[in-house]
């Protein structure tokens, strides 16, 4: 009952925010801040087999900019973090995009254009290097092809472990998305080197390509260029997107140098802000704060909900994260201040 009336007041807030001008009294309320939105993907053939959570249309996205832009400025990540720090002006909104996909040229880059808004994407760098992707590609490309129950009876035959054990018929009868399930227990719960292994003989024995899956869906080196030329921030994001917090502390400080190294010397690029792989709180420990900060990185955001103010930690920068049931009202009451002023009281309606 508790979280359906907050739900309820977050909603009531949010409308009235959205609906009226008293989206400018909580402007005027609330301190100076950035709300920095987090994405993955433009909707295009280049993704068409990940899942709905990680894309947004060009329509539904250029409404959600169009509204902020006309109200606040557009950042790239590290400036406005610079600019808070300033004080004055007004209040700030940045889009960030994360890992490097390859409809961050062909499709953001024009969106972005012409719409005078700049981004921030944070790169993988192992994708550019090695044409390599990270496990949860395969893990949707195989999804795409065998459907969930056949995807964990081959999982369980080649791991040589029942297949309820990743609970697919009980989460099926739970309502509950299976993928999203599947996708978290092989996150957290299975040992990560026999989850890449099993993971990388299915997409082979499929005939999956590794390469072909990379330039598929990665921008390459001249993806790169063109956004850099075009005045992007291009910030680090590891090597290979591993979750940092189940790495030992020097395997971690490798993922995010050695990430940072690859964009700052190989590409030219100003590697100035970083994001945590997944980027939930659990996901990355102090180790991995210091790992960045470290690493010369002067700001790092993760995946929780709220903004950034004068006062926030730089290496714990809050982000709103959207795909294409993103709502607008949600986000104008975050980034006009809102939300900020209920956490002031000690209500957090963002999440």
């Amino acid at each position: 009952m508790k979280h359906k009336l907050k739900m309820l007041l977050r909603e009531l807030v949010a409308r009235a925010v959205y609906h009226t001008p008293l989206w400018r009294l909580c402007d005027l309320l609330a301190p100076k801040r950035m709300v920095i939105l987090a994405g993955h993907c433009v909707e295009a053939a280049s993704n068409d087999f990940l899942p709905p959570e990680m894309k947004i249309r060009e329509e539904t996205l250029a409404s959600i900019l169009s509204w902020l832009k006309e109200r606040f400025d557009g950042v790239r990540v590290a400036d406005g973090w610079r600019r808070l720090n300033e004080g004055g002006g007004k209040s700030l909104f940045a889009l960030s995009m994360d890992d490097g996909y390859r409809d961050n040229v062909t499709h953001l880059l024009p969106l972005a254009e012409r719409l005078g808004v700049p981004v921030t994407v944070y790169l993988e760098s192992r994708p550019l290097d090695e044409a390599r992707v990270n496990w949860t590609h395969k893990f949707f490309w195989l999804v795409e092809r065998l459907g969930v129950d056949e995807l964990a009876v081959r999982y369980a035959d080649e791991t040589h472990v029942e297949s309820d054990n990743v609970q697919t018929h009980q989460v099926v009868a739970e309502g509950v998305d299976v993928i999203y399930r599947w996708k978290r227990a092989l996150k957290y719960d299975f040992d990560p080197i026999e989850r890449d292994r099993v993971l990388d003989a299915l997409f082979a024995r499929e005939g999956g390509e590794e390469a072909a899956l990379c330039a598929e869906l990665y921008m390459d080196d001249a993806g790169v260029a063109a956004l850099r030329d075009a005045g992007w921030e291009l910030g680090g994001h590891t090597v290979s997107h591993h979750v940092l917090s189940g790495l030992e502390e020097a395997a971690q400080r490798e993922e995010v140098t050695r990430g940072r190294e690859s964009l700052v010397e190989r590409r030219g690029v100003g590697c100035e802000s970083f994001a945590y792989p997944f980027g939930r709180s659990w996901d990355f420990n102090e180790a991995s704060v210091q790992a960045v900060r470290d690493a010369g990185f002067e700001c790092a955001v993760h995946t929780h909900a709220g903004v950034a103010t004068r006062g926030s930690d730089p290496y714990r920068l809050s982000r709103w994260m959207i795909d294409d049931q993103a709502q607008l009202h949600l986000i104008a009451a975050e980034a006009c201040g809102a939300f900020e002023l209920f956490r002031k009281v000690g209500l957090d309606l963002s999440e």
